[in-house]
């Protein structure tokens, strides 16, 4: 009986020690495994975060450039409207001169007629 007392002590004793390393320390290399998985997640979505960084900084340069054209567009259009400002009040300017020579030279002419009329009366 002490022979069978000692090997049902002894499979208890193996079992238990099993038991405690499988739940304890024998799950080491699952550990490892997840820790891995959880490495290869973090790389994918920090290269996923860089593939997005990217993506919005060319994003953010296209909608510098479209800002700095617009603005160079209406600083061009601001020139072409002050040159044809410009224009229009020489041009204004010219044909009033005109219009004031034509009626002093009208206003000389009348003078003359009149003072000739009034010279024959």
């Amino acid at each position: 009986m002490s022979a069978r007392y000692a090997k049902l002590l002894f499979i208890t004793g193996m079992v238990f020690v099993l038991t405690s390393c499988s739940l304890f320390g024998g799950g080491s290399d699952k550990k490892k495994e997840e820790k891995e998985k959880k490495e290869t997640k973090a790389q994918g979505k920090k290269e996923d975060n860089s593939i997005i960084n990217q993506e919005l900084k060319k994003q953010y340069e296209m909608y510098n450039e479209i800002i700095q054209y617009k603005w160079q567009q209406e600083e061009k259009l601001n020139k072409q409207s002050e040159e044809r400002y410009k224009k229009l009040k020489e041009e204004s300017e010219k044909s009033q001169q005109s219009k004031s020579d034509k009626k002093e030279s009208s206003d000389k002419s009348k003078k003359k007629t009149e003072d000739s009329n009034g010279s024959s009366s």
